[in-house]
């Protein structure tokens, strides 16, 4: 095969390619990476058919502007890359194609064969390296996938580089005058079937993370469903936290749901649970897993020392949940919310027992009037004091109930025993 047939061959996979890509941007056109490697294989794919026609075209076509896109191809890999990597896509993509244009300018080397393939190469071979450094910078990320491609960009690089020293050593004048003509197209081929491969592997490893993801999340608030808390369940009791032996589970019931549903619309009552869904994340998720268990009902599952952290968590919630004005339409109206605690220790904390526990808590919460936080002590519920919770966890509160911290720490042994 020439290099002209292959150079054809080349263009029409990266055609293929970039229709494909644009089709399932069209899909889904928040995946904006798909978009940007749509482009970047129609540049390489343009690029290749002016340098297969050279001879035929005008040398300005197929010298500047072909290696030009080809260049700039590299680069919208490299932003794409980026916006794969949920990052804004930065100017330096622009670099290899900038370095071309600027060598272009030079007649020394527009001129002369062998030092456009030299600054070409090397050129390609920043991007390439720069491309790297994209794909490993994510090191949470790192996938097999992603090291594969590194290695696939890494060789990319070392016949680049092999391309540029072959130009300056024979001092070819085209390129059925290098030495291995051959080896001018194949690496370059070889790594671009290589590189769409773990490309497609790593789009389907985000597929998967995003199935996952959605089937583990509550669609209206963002956060984990109850399939998602059980597993997080799991992580909370097996990791070893020393100072934090127990494991809490919050139980969270908005008061007067359906009332609100049936006086302002259920258009506020999502609004209702979305606000609390955001406020709870805040105040929770640094310590723990939040989740929507169905409905108004919500839970967290919390490392936390003693009862008095657990309660103290709740009640600072709690607290600040009713100091919230919420609006629906011109109705302004405040919300609420009662709280069930259980707890065991790690070791022992089973996910079901636990939460009938907290549930026996939160109906002992509801029954005494509701916006209150109780917790369970084997068969029965105990309503916290309130008062009692608020400074332990900086809500910028002071306690002056000593009387009733004392006596939370009293009941903090019956509650995990």
């Amino acid at each position: 095969m020439d290099i002209l047939t292959g150079l054809v061959v080349w263009a029409a996979q990266a055609t293929t390619l970039s229709l494909l890509l644009f089709v399932w941007w069209m899909r889904d056109r928040s995946q904006m990476f798909k978009l940007s490697w749509s482009f970047a294989f129609a540049l390489l794919a343009g690029g290749l058919l002016l340098v297969g026609l050279r001879g035929q075209i005008a040398t300005f076509l197929s010298v500047e502007i072909a290696n030009t896109m080809l260049l700039a191809s590299i680069g919208l890999l490299i932003g794409g890359m980026q916006q794969f990597d949920a990052k804004r896509i930065d100017p330096y993509i622009a670099v290899p194609a900038l370095i071309w244009v600027g060598g272009m300018l030079l007649p020394f080397i527009r001129e002369d064969f062998s030092a456009r393939v030299i600054l070409y190469n090397v050129a390609a071979s920043i991007g390439f390296a720069m491309f790297i450094a994209i794909v490993l910078h994510i090191r949470s990320g790192r996938t097999w996938a992603r090291r594969l491609l590194a290695g696939v960009l890494g060789i990319h690089i070392a016949s680049s580089l092999t391309n540029a020293a072959m130009a300056a050593l024979s001092v070819a004048t085209s390129f059925s005058t290098m030495p291995s003509p051959a080896f001018v197209l194949l690496p370059g081929a070889f790594c671009f079937v290589a590189a769409v491969l773990t490309g497609a592997q790593m789009m389907t490893e985000r597929s998967e993370e995003r199935l996952k993801a959605l089937a583990s999340t509550d669609p209206l608030t963002g956060i984990l469903n109850r399939r998602g808390l059980i597993d997080e369940f799991q992580t909370r009791c097996s990791a070893v936290v020393p100072d934090k032996p127990l494991v809490a589970l919050l139980h969270f019931d908005i008061d007067n749901f359906k009332q609100i549903n049936d006086r302002y619309g259920h258009q506020a009552g999502d609004g209702v649970l979305v606000a609390f869904s955001r406020l709870a994340s805040i105040s929770l998720s640094p310590r723990g897993a939040f989740g929507r268990m169905g409905g108004e009902e919500f839970a967290s599952v919390l490392r936390v020392a003693d009862m008095v952290e657990a309660a103290s968590i709740a009640e600072g919630l709690r607290m600040t949940l009713g100091l919230q004005t919420l609006s629906a339409g011109e109705h302004r109206f405040g919300v609420t919310v009662s709280v069930g605690i259980a707890l065991k220790p790690a070791a022992e904390a089973d996910l079901d027992h636990l939460l009938s526990a907290a549930d026996r808590a939160l109906y002992a919460a509801k029954a005494a009037g509701r916006n209150c936080t109780a917790v369970e002590q084997g068969n029965a519920a105990t309503i916290i004091p309130s008062a009692a919770m608020l400074t332990r966890h900086e809500m910028a509160l002071e306690i002056h109930a000593s009387e009733q911290v004392a006596t939370l720490r009293r009941l903090s042994a019956v509650a995990t025993s």
